[in-house]
């Protein structure tokens, strides 16, 4: 049997999912980036902003069909996955500056994202989950770094094919974080303007 079309849209959705994103993002990090040779701040960074927010998914096959549910849980876990992180950043890891601006970028978005949707807009999580890391690519490695926006093309058709999201929602997503990422990289001298 062929997948349909939308399953093969939902399916991109779940592999280009924010913690999963999330956990590359922080792997190429640390293979990639000198300065960013730290397992332990890796790790911290893997857990927080990868594997408890993917708890979410665990509620998903308990659930099946309830995204709201999904969503708000996933929220619920971003938010306590990245405050433990960045707790556990400052604390332990803070010389590293490049994973302090990566795990303020987290936090800055989900508080963005978070207060668009408390206002009743829906912005994409999934968009933001991909130029958030996108960003921090072009930050630190330029235009080779800027080829990860391809990816918001692929989360862009996915979602408004779904109809999980509209194109003004994935924008609003999308400028949430990018401007967290900026301001969490130059708050910690890592880009100036």
């Amino acid at each position: 049997m062929r997948p349909t079309r939308e399953r093969r849209m939902r399916l991109w959705t779940y592999l280009l999912d924010p913690p999963v994103l999330a956990i590359l993002m922080f792997v190429v990090f640390y293979c990639a980036v000198p300065a960013a040779h730290s397992l332990g701040a890796c790790l911290t960074g893997v857990i927080s902003t990868g594997l408890v927010p993917l708890a979410a998914w665990l509620y998903m096959v308990r659930h099946p069909g309830d995204l709201r549910g999904k969503r708000t849980l996933s929220f619920v876990l971003c938010i306590a996955g990245y405050a433990a992180g960045m707790l556990v950043m400052i604390v332990v890891f803070r010389q590293h500056h490049i994973y302090v601006a990566l795990m303020l970028s987290y936090i800055l978005t989900v508080a963005g994202l978070t207060v668009v949707n408390l206002l009743h807009y829906k912005a994409s999580g999934h968009a933001a989950g991909v130029t958030g890391p996108a960003t921090a690519f072009t930050i630190v490695f330029g235009w080779l770094g800027a080829i990860s926006f391809a990816l918001l093309v692929l989360v862009a058709i996915s979602k408004v094919e779904v109809k999980d999201h509209t194109l003004g929602q994935l924008c609003v997503g999308t400028a949430i974080a990018a401007a967290s990422t900026i301001a969490a990289f130059a708050l910690m001298g890592i880009v100036r303007f």
